[in-house]
């Protein structure tokens, strides 16, 4: 059977009428209390509703901010990859789609990084999974440590990383992929008794106003491949 299913922004604005409703009635209890504590003659049953009011609208106002917490949570999840703590392929696309909004409306200028990670297969195959979860962890702390706070790092697949260099002129978002990607290809993960090298080939495609999403990450992903493919030729010679 199929369940239907609230947009999490129907939801959210569901939940902030309903806090602001609560903290009005909240609010009003409390003044026909204060009222009430005036007047001597008031009945105590009376008085005993009121306080029951404010006892119940403060439980509301709380049941109210635990649902606002845990779809904060629930949206984190959905744009987070659980193993690496990195944004996922959703956040990611959320991500590059703000940033070229922003550049349409401000001419902001960047850089996208497709990353894939050499010969992860046999890391997996020759070590284990868990290895292999360590050396995807070790090149995500290694990302976030190459980038600013107002840039974008994802991992979009199972070996495979995305960069946004935001706000940024292309020299200097070229240069930053180079050093991102000699510092990946010097990185050793150590691995219990073993020390695991990592390779990396990354490709990178500089945006602007005007920058189609899909055309942007195509043309990224193209070099990427391409430079794949030149490093294995090196090797093969």
């Amino acid at each position: 059977m199929n369940v239907p299913m609230t947009h999490p922004n129907k939801i959210k604005t569901k939940v902030t009428c309903a806090k602001s409703h609560n903290d009005q009635s909240n609010q009003i209890a409390a003044r026909l209390l204060e009222d009430a504590s005036r007047n001597e003659s008031m009945e105590p049953a009376l008085r005993q509703l009121l306080e029951a009011a404010i006892a119940a609208a403060s439980e509301a106002e709380h049941r109210v901010a635990e649902q606002e917490a845990e779809i904060e949570r629930l949206r984190e999840l959905s744009v987070t990859d659980e193993a690496t703590g990195l944004l996922n392929r959703r956040g990611f696309t959320d991500a590059m789609r703000r940033a070229l909004t922003r550049s349409e409306r401000y001419g902001e200028t960047g850089l996208l990084i497709i990353i894939d990670l050499d010969g992860f297969k046999s890391i997996n195959d020759t070590h284990g999974h868990a290895a292999g979860d360590f050396v995807l962890q070790t090149v995500s702390n290694v990302l976030r440590q190459c980038v600013r706070q107002v840039d974008d790092v994802a991992r979009i697949g199972g070996d495979e990383f995305a960069v946004l260099l935001n706000q940024t002129a292309p020299e200097p978002a070229m240069a930053r992929s180079r050093i991102i990607s000699t510092v990946l290809n010097d990185l050793v993960a150590p691995w219990r008794q073993q020390r695991i090298q990592v390779r990396a080939s990354i490709g990178a495609e500089p945006y602007g106003p005007g920058a189609c999403p899909s055309e942007l990450f195509n043309q990224a992903d193209s070099d990427m491949y391409a430079n794949k493919q030149r490093s294995r030729l090196r090797v093969l010679t």
